[in-house]
């Protein structure tokens, strides 16, 4: 299968202006190759005549492609073989062929021109044919391909492939060479390709040395991102800055660091601001860390920095110790504030953290990792549950539609009674779309806490409508597991205008959500401000933003909990180098009044003429995370961009006095991020 007279193309070449024949040498088999489930249906669909497009423009546009026999392996869809059987006027027969010792699949054959000379076609969803638990390894591809490729022989033959090893494969090889992915890829190239990644893999399992996986459901389990801790070097030189050793070039033994890569070909694209000169594994210059030979006692899961000395000594520092503690039993206190996942310096994050809110005890600690790393995603914790939910998010590999959970509760177990973990969890039941850049919110009432998730990015320049929620009972007994068997999303009315990267927040008293702002497309942001009426399942347009629709920024809003607030908001708004003052300044926004937006006034305590309204507490800050506490009347502005530059720092601002309070700085600065506080 793997033959010079075998060629691959990715099928998203198919409808552009550059697909067209590059072949040099006759062919015998053309391979198209999908990456989405989608599109490898969408090939099923008026076959006949796409197929005849296809051979023409790449293979042979003066003989006839009068299709002969297809063949169609597609797991349990049965929609494909009903189309194809209706659309070639023919039967359908099953033929059982041997993939693996153990494992037989049915073959349907239509045959739709009984002279038998005419062309193959074959639909093949080889992501479903694996006989592995949960992915299709490289050596299994090869092995299934050329099983299936017996059926047609030598015969002139077109096949649509679902593969997502073989699509990454394909991505890659164009990339590596700065390759036009229109053109092809021929059998030998994609084999010896496919060989050395299976090397590469075994390899990292002999010496521990993991690096990037082609298959998409392994990637984030083994990246170096997850597989080792940040480490930094710190020169003698600028002592006060730390620079990250970058993980891709250390332990990536084909590829190294794309991004650098990538910028040394193309000079209009930022490389990689990390650093490449240091090895993660030991600080020393001069190798990386999988030629290292020096004796690296350290753990690969702990975060150091590395400190250099003026003669070039390297001097380690933990980054894991009183820097950033670990957590312990009965170690979560109310209320604390938590930061979950984000995104850091072109890294998408699955590590969070935690500041209790006490005055006596005011240092970030370490909650456990999230299973998948997220950014750009959405999170939230009903009220007294002791429950968090961090759903969807930008993953490693794409928007992601999964929900993980945390019970809380059981930080404060030494022996949980279930037998189960202090750690995040995966729930069964899935977001409706994979998607992030939206927003989430609880709302607890009647002793039912009650979850949404609003909006968001889906793919391409397309903004998610959709709301839904989760709902469960207030319970001794319903904690995780119970939450795992039982809790369902549910739609609700979808929001009027599609946006992302949006904010949402409920009013005070429960009865209804709002969302503020966004971004309908790629360039366009709204001013829009919608409101959800809970009980009815309806939402109203409500109001705009007070700022200019064209250079309206993005905001972050919370319930305003200070005193004689009236089921009102506050809103902090993104800032850059071009923002204005005014722009700069808090809002506080109350619905079904005369005046609906109005400048936040800092109480006078000398008892002064002169007014004073709230700003922000720092110039220039962009894509931070906003949350508040009912209990402590106190809204927290904490990660995000300032000056262009990653921050760990965050704000308290008292909704009493309307005062700012830096807080203790986190651990890892990181924008996209999620918070909370839970009370």
């Amino acid at each position: 299968m793997f033959d010079s007279d075998c060629v691959f193309i990715p099928s998203e070449v198919l409808h552009s202006k550059n697909a067209s024949s590059d072949l040099s040498s006759p062919i015998t088999k053309l391979i198209v190759c999908h990456k989405s489930q989608k599109s490898f249906e969408r090939s099923t669909r008026r076959a006949s005549r796409s197929i005849k497009q296809i051979w023409s423009s790449y293979v042979d546009a003066k003989n006839d492609s009068t299709v002969s026999d297809v063949y169609l392996l597609c797991g349990s869809n049965t929609n494909a073989k009903d189309r194809l059987t209706k659309e070639f006027e023919s039967t359908a027969a099953c033929i059982p062929v041997e993939i693996s010792e153990n494992k037989v699949v049915n073959v349907v054959k239509i045959n739709a021109d009984s002279r038998g000379d005419g062309l193959n076609v074959m639909f093949v969803d080889l992501d479903s044919l694996s006989t592995l638990e949960h992915a299709t390894s490289v050596s299994e591809i090869q092995s299934l391909m050329d099983e299936i490729v017996t059926l047609v022989k030598d015969k002139h033959t077109l096949m649509h492939v679902k593969s997502d090893v073989i699509s990454h494969s394909i991505a890659s090889i164009h990339s590596d060479n700065n390759r036009d992915n229109s053109k092809h890829i021929d059998g030998q190239e994609l084999k010896s390709f496919l060989t050395v990644q299976e090397q590469a893999i075994i390899k990292s399992h002999l010496t521990g040395d993991l690096i990037r996986r082609l298959n998409k459901k392994n990637v984030a389990k083994n990246c170096p991102l997850t597989n080792h801790a940040a480490r930094f070097i710190q020169s003698s030189i600028n002592a006060g800055e730390r620079k990250e050793i970058c993980r891709f070039y250390n332990y990536d033994v084909e590829r190294g660091c794309l991004r650098s890569m990538k910028a040394q070909r193309n000079k209009k694209l930022k490389g990689c601001d990390m650093d490449h000169e240091h090895c993660h594994r030991c600080g020393w210059q001069g190798h990386r860390a999988f030629e290292c030979t020096n004796d690296a006692t350290t753990d690969a899961n702990k975060s150091l920095l590395f400190q250099e000395s003026e003669d070039g000594e390297i001097t380690l520092v933990s980054l894991d110790g009183d820097e950033f503690k670990p957590t312990e039993p009965r170690d979560i206190p109310v209320p604390s504030l938590l930061v979950l996942g984000g995104r850091c310096r072109g890294r998408t994050l699955n590590s969070c953290e935690f500041l209790p809110l006490s005055p006596s005890d005011r240092s970030w600690r370490a909650l456990p990792n999230l299973q998948e790393h997220r950014g750009s995603h959405a999170a939230c914790s009903p009220k007294g549950s002791g429950i968090v939910f961090v759903m969807g998010g930008g993953g490693v590999d794409g928007n992601l539609d999964t929900v993980e959970l945390l019970d809380l509760k059981k930080s404060h177990q030494n022996s949980p009674s279930d037998g189960t973990e202090f750690k995040w969890s995966i729930m069964s039941d899935r977001l409706s779309s994979a998607r992030h850049a939206f927003g989430a919110v609880s709302v607890t009432k009647d002793n039912t806490h009650t979850s949404y998730a609003v909006g968001g990015w889906m793919y391409g320049t397309k903004s998610c409508e959709s709301m839904e929620k989760l709902s469960f009972k207030s319970s001794q007994h319903c904690r995780e597991l119970e939450l795992q068997r039982i809790a369902r999303w549910e739609k609700c009315n979808p929001i009027l205008t599609p946006r992302r990267l949006h904010s949402v927040a409920a009013n005070v008293d429960g009865s209804s959500i709002f969302v503020f702002g966004g971004y309908i497309d790629e360039r366009q942001v709204t001013s829009s401000i919608e409101s959800y009426n809970i009980e009815t399942d309806c939402w109203s347009a409500t109001d705009k933003l007070p700022y200019p629709e064209k250079s309206c920024p993005l905001v972050q809003a919370v319930p305003d909990w200070s005193p004689g607030a009236k089921s009102s908001f506050l809103i902090f708004p993104y800032s850059e180098n071009n923002t204005n003052e005014t722009m700069r300044e808090v809002l506080r926004y109350t619905p079904n009044s005369l005046e609906k937006f109005e400048p936040v006034v800092v109480p006078n305590v000398d008892k002064t003429s002169s007014v004073e309204h709230l700003q922000m507490p720092i110039k220039n800050w962009h894509s931070f995370s906003a949350t508040v506490s009912q209990s402590l009347q106190s809204a927290y502005v904490v990660g995000g961009l300032i000056d262009s530059k990653w921050t760990g720092r965050g704000f308290s601002l008292d909704l009493n006095t309307m005062k700012w309070q830096e807080l203790p700085e986190m651990s890892l600065p990181r924008r996209r991020l999620t918070s909370l506080v839970i009370e």
